[in-house]
């Protein structure tokens, strides 16, 4: 059994390694040159995080809760795997890599539904790869994050930094349901990151926020126009960050009910309990 983890886990590694190389790859055959990283984002690279940016995100998670638009996009499936923890609350696993471009996005979408359920601490500044495509995503990572709260239990591994060095590994737990749902017949294609698993019940098979529409934006920005309803970052992330807390207000008795109970989750919840 620990042979088979630890082979899954190379595999996995491997893949994903490999898809960063070929990124690379490609840049170099159109004679394209990677772009650098900016001054002034490299100097706030793995810093904690501003106290401001954090406000504006929990603002921004706040005026989502109001936003009616039901997903559009966002496939949350369900699946037979095991409950990721053993005391009460449902778990949600993130596994991802600081170097990844999706993850880059992913996480924005994340840490809003965290905090609709908690506490959020430990975050530190980070970009994706320079040399990936979308470089320089701006994000963070959750290596070091803590998460306070009573209803649900946030599982985090970031399997490897921006360099690509190895940073964080799966318990044997979280590599067997990611080995096992992670791939065919549960996902069209074998993508390992990111991964985002809510109580070994539900699987995100689409991003939950598009590295994209990041680019050219500081941390702050980001931040500013995910709080912004007019925006079109707004409006495109906040039906999916619904359609998750719809789904954890489902496995957690639907606490806090004033998140489980409002508007724009009650749309997309129509929307989960069809799926």
């Amino acid at each position: 059994m620990l042979r088979s983890v630890r082979l899954t886990a190379i595999l996995t590694a491997a893949a994903t390694l490999a898809f960063a190389s070929a990124a690379s790859a490609q840049l170099n055959f159109f004679g394209l040159s990677a772009p650098k990283t900016p001054v002034a984002l490299a100097d706030k690279l793995n810093m904690p995080v501003a106290t401001e940016l954090l406000t504006t995100l929990a603002r921004a998670s706040h005026l989502g809760l109001d936003f009616r638009a039901k997903p559009d996009a966002a496939e949350l499936k369900a699946i037979p795997g095991s409950r990721l923890t053993t005391d009460g609350k449902p778990g949600l696993l993130y596994v991802g890599a600081d170097y990844c471009p999706y993850c880059a996005g992913e996480r924005w979408g994340v840490m809003l539904t965290l905090l609709r359920f908690g506490k959020l601490s430990g975050l530190r500044y980070m970009l994706s790869s320079a040399n990936d495509v979308y470089p320089n995503t701006p994000t963070v990572t959750f290596q070091h994050a803590s998460y306070q709260s009573p209803s649900l239990d946030f599982q985090v591994v970031e399997t490897a930094d921006r360099a690509e060095q190895p940073l964080m590994t799966l318990s044997p737990s979280q590599m067997k349901i990611m080995s096992t749902f992670d791939a065919p017949p549960y996902k069209k294609f074998i993508e390992p990151i990111p991964f985002v698993d809510l109580d070994g019940k539900y699987e995100l098979g689409q991003l939950l926020a598009m590295p994209k529409p990041l680019a050219g934006n500081n941390w702050q920005q980001v931040a500013n126009r995910l709080a912004n309803p007019r925006s079109a970052l707004f409006q495109s992330v906040m039906p999916r960050v619904n359609l998750l807390t719809a789904a954890i207000c489902h496995r957690d008795g639907g606490k806090p009910v004033d998140v489980c109970t409002a508007p724009g989750v009650v749309a997309a919840n129509r929307v989960f309990i069809k799926g």
